[in-house]
């Protein structure tokens, strides 16, 4: 680079008085921008989806453009943890790399990151402003439990409450549901467990003991695990604590309320054998015989035909129910279920294995099972068969068989039940992204990246002045090759040479040099920018363009291209050099 009449600190003033305008005009006359903006103009509405992105290359080319990424066009599985990965997790490849660029581009497609990569709703808005909406919801802390038990004409009834959805603190939902356990000595007594109904664990363990009064009201409640009586709250409801766990192991409190003790609302039992009663939508595995480990799960409805990611789990069941009652366990026992899930590939398809829905680590069979068109029973793994073979566990050592009664799918949806409600909000949100935010980011980027700009360090002082005014630290700064070629070049530093230099030690010569203090204002942003471009004006650095293929069949004014070697007319134009290739 030398110096030339038209100072580069000229052309920077004359661009950064409009470089919208600039950029947008040369993104018309320069063609390959030109298409590039028409056809993700086009298409981005129709993208949902990380997966989608990535499979359209010259969209991910503009995205990645507007971001200052285009060198990780390849880097697909790097761009594909950026946008399904929450970038507020403290687990985030962008959190943890601390690199600022990835973490604006995983922040900017946060609702792909927080919705494990996708949304039903468009991610590209046309507008000047993030407006996709994205729906979450406040963490569940409070759900509230309306039903009718069995009445006391019997003993040892059990009811398994309809699922409820709980959010945690990251807006994931959960389906927490409770069982619900008659003494088989008291009538008025009765056990309570809460559990995840998708079988997952992340209900912790919890027992309770509930009693009524002669009346079918609400009596009292104490927590089994602890032997603590439990108090009414400050509203005079009965509430049972139990633990929530999210994704990263954070605990969340949530209480089950039961109602007032006395009150005719909330949980009561039935005064009669003939009074209607709530009906357990969830069915509990039974012993077969004496034997604690011989099993077997009543036929059950795992879900709806025409449904999609569909699960069923039984309530959870301690095959040494009578012996740990009567010796008076309360810590360590064992709980088993059957998990039912809907194959996503093949929704007429289910698998079946055993699991503690609160947590114990089990060795379980797996098996398959297929329906037909009207609910029923088709084939077992993968074979007309109406034979179900008994699932076998391993649990702390003890093997468990659990015979499976034929189960079925529905042909028309459940209705809704409302016996369980949260206190969860929705919160609507604006996480999606501006395709016309895109698009100019873009085009100032191709504007300042072309031949003329960035041969002056133009385009670079450019790029510094937009961006450093978001720009408050050293990882920051160090994280965008432009911005540090800048600041190395003002500092007294070959950007050639500096970056050999690891890291720490590049750290410790900058940030000697540079002041954040002095970089806020745009006053301030555009007088280092200009002391840039001076710097190259006095100690020329390299420009490295890769050759292309005009540069190497001789295009340009030289005559050691390719071409020389078929005409030795010095005065032989470009294409004429090019006619004596055929």
């Amino acid at each position: 680079m030398a110096i030339t009449n038209v100072s580069p600190v000229a052309s920077y003033l004359s661009a950064m008085k409009d470089e919208d305008l600039a950029a947008s005009n040369y993104a018309k006359s320069d063609v390959a921008t030109k298409q590039a903006v028409a056809a993700f103009e086009k298409k981005a509405p129709a993208i949902t989806s990380a997966d989608g992105l990535l499979k359209d290359y010259s969209s991910l080319q503009v995205v990645l453009g507007a971001f200052g990424m285009s060198t990780y066009s390849n880097a697909t599985a790097l761009i594909k943890d950026l946008l399904t990965q929450d970038p507020s997790s403290s687990t985030s490849l962008a959190r943890t790399s601390q690199n600022a660029t990835w973490l604006a581009f995983a922040d900017a497609f946060k609702v792909w990151g927080r919705n494990k990569g996708s949304t039903s709703q468009t991610t590209f808005i046309a507008g000047a402003a993030s407006t996709a909406l994205s729906t979450t919801y406040t963490p569940t802390t409070t759900v509230s439990m309306a039903a009718t038990l069995p009445s006391a004409s019997a003993t040892g009834q059990t009811y398994i409450s309809p699922t409820v959805t709980a959010y945690d603190g990251l807006a994931a939902p959960h389906q927490v549901a409770l069982k619900w356990l008659q003494s088989s000595s008291d009538p008025l007594s009765w056990s309570v467990s809460a559990f995840d109904a998708d079988g997952n664990a992340l209900v912790d363990n919890n027992a309770f003991q509930v009693k009524f009064n002669q009346s079918g009201t609400l009596a009292s409640a104490t927590n089994t695990l602890t032997g603590a009586s439990i108090a009414t709250s400050t509203s005079g409801t009965l509430a049972l604590p139990i633990t929530l766990n999210d994704a990263e192991g954070n605990s969340q409190a949530i209480s089950i309320s039961l109602g007032k003790p006395g009150s005719a609302d909330g949980v009561i039992m039935a005064g009669n054998s003939y009074q209607s009663s709530s009906t357990s939508q969830a069915v509990s595995l039974q012993n077969t015989d004496s034997s604690s480990t011989s099993l077997t799960m009543p036929s059950a409805t795992l879900g709806t035909l025409g449904g999609t990611g569909q699960t069923y789990v039984t309530a959870p069941f301690d095959p040494n129910q009578a012996s740990d009652d009567k010796n008076n366990v309360t810590l360590g026992r064992t709980y088993l279920s059957v998990k039912w899930s809907q194959d996503t590939s093949s929704p007429d398809t289910w698998n079946a294995y055993v699991i503690d829905p609160y947590g114990s680590n089990v060795s379980s069979t797996l098996i398959s099972v297929g329906f037909d068109a009207s609910g029923n029973l088709l084939q077992v793994n993968g074979q007309y068969s109406h034979d179900l073979p008994a699932l076998k566990a391993t649990v702390n050592g003890v093997q468990y068989s659990v015979a499976l009664q034929p189960p079925n799918l529905s042909t028309s949806a459940k209705a809704t039940q409302t016996v369980l409600t949260t206190d969860s909000t929705v919160a609507s949100t604006l996480n999606g992204v501006s395709v016309n935010q895109i698009v100019s980011d873009y085009e100032k980027q191709q504007f300042e990246k072309n031949d003329d700009n960035a041969d002056n360090g133009v385009g670079n002082a450019l790029y510094f002045t937009r961006k450093m005014a978001s720009v408050t630290s050293m990882n920051q700064l160090m994280s965008d090759g432009t911005l540090l070629k800048v600041v190395e070049t003002v500092s007294g530093f070959d950007p050639s040479t500096f970056g050999a230099l690891d890291y720490a030690q590049q750290l410790r010569m900058l940030s000697s040099k540079v002041d954040f203090s002095k970089l806020k204002t745009p006053e301030q942003i555009q007088k280092y920018a200009e002391q840039y471009l001076t710097m190259l004006q006095v100690n020329p650095q390299p420009v490295d363009d890769p050759a292309n293929m005009l540069d190497l069949f001789g295009g340009d004014t030289s005559k050691s291209g390719i071409l020389a070697l078929f005409d030795d007319n010095s005065s032989s134009s470009s294409s004429s050099l090019y006619s004596a290739l055929f």
